[in-house]
């Protein structure tokens, strides 16, 4: 259930979902500004490649440092598994980890949360996982793809290798390693590197050191444009094999647009990087794969197809 909070039960909820993250600590503000006790809390993950810290900002074009400065910039480099992206029209703000988030009015900023009146709404949920639609999954949604879509400024990986002997099994972190750091171009001139191609989706989760080949393996949306996604629980309407469907126009069960008609991959490229982060068959989305009507919530992967086209579907 979502709660609006304001004043210290606001503050509050920001500053434990930053200390109680696990395995995803996503923070959308257009301006940062850390001081020691933001700082501090912080500093509990500093020494944790298994938490991913993305931090997305912006505004400011003409002078970046104003939306977050190089001594910020530079504390946050010391994280082993770090994302920093810059989005310039950014103005909305957004705190999550995998269990809860909040939509709010309030910066990362020290002197927002001592002076300003700031208000939130707060929601309390498994956000990777199985869930059910509401208003915080789709800002977590909106953030990830904002987070995927725009500039990189900075990643830093944790690089792992395999435990070794009879009774060890898994794997062991050995050390971080940057990946990429405009940071210097960024700063430099003041003015955001707008030039940059690079977005998250160019580099990997995490280094494996006993790779013996520089080969970078794909990822699983390059594997969904190449061959259908495999999964017991979709079913088919017809017997046909996928390449006697290639010609068949079918639509996205998510945005409702054009594309190939094949019910083991509904999705267009794009809605599957955001289904593809939390992977439920069963969650409800906007139009039906064969007909593209709206089906208000009654397909999903496992079932694209409204129940009332099955028949005209197995004979397209």
């Amino acid at each position: 259930m979502s709660k609006f909070l304001t004043g210290e039960q606001l503050e509050n909820v920001v500053y434990d979902i930053i200390w109680d993250a696990e395995q995803t600590l996503l923070i959308v503000s257009p301006f940062i500004k850390l001081d020691d006790y933001f700082k501090n809390l912080f500093k509990k993950h500093k020494d944790n490649p298994k938490l991913q810290i993305i931090l997305v900002f912006g505004k400011n074009e003409k002078k970046v440092n104003r939306s977050l400065s190089n001594e910020d910039f530079d504390f946050f480099k010391q994280f082993p598994n770090v994302s920093i992206i810059y989005v310039p029209h950014l103005h909305a703000k957004y705190y999550g980890n995998e269990k809860k988030g909040v939509i709010t009015s309030i910066n990362l900023y020290d002197y927002s949360f001592k002076n300003n009146i700031e208000f939130g709404v707060f929601s309390e949920q498994k956000l990777i996982s199985k869930f059910t639609s509401s208003a915080d999954v789709e800002a977590w949604h909106e953030c990830i793809e904002l987070a995927h879509t725009n500039e990189v400024v900075y990643v830093k990986r944790p690089a792992y290798r395999s435990k070794k002997g009879l009774m060890n099994f898994g794997k062991e972190f050995v050390k971080s390693e940057v990946l990429f750091d405009s940071t210097d171009k960024f700063y430099g001139s003041g003015k955001s590197n707008l030039d940059s191609d690079k977005r998250l989706d160019d580099f990997q989760d995490e280094i494996d050191l006993d790779q013996v080949d520089d080969v970078r393996p794909e990822r699983v949306w390059e594997e969904y444009k190449k061959k259908p996604l495999k999964s017991s629980s979709l079913k088919k309407p017809s017997s046909k094999t996928h390449s006697e469907n290639d010609s068949k126009k079918g639509y996205c069960i998510r945005t409702g647009e054009e594309i190939e008609f094949n019910p083991e991959r509904p999705m267009s490229l794009k809605a599957f990087k955001k289904w593809n982060q939390f992977q439920d068959l069963e969650y409800s989305e906007a139009y039906c794969h064969f007909s593209g009507e709206p089906s208000k919530g009654e397909t999903s992967f496992a079932k694209p197809i409204l129940r009332k086209n099955w028949k005209k579907a197995m004979n397209n």
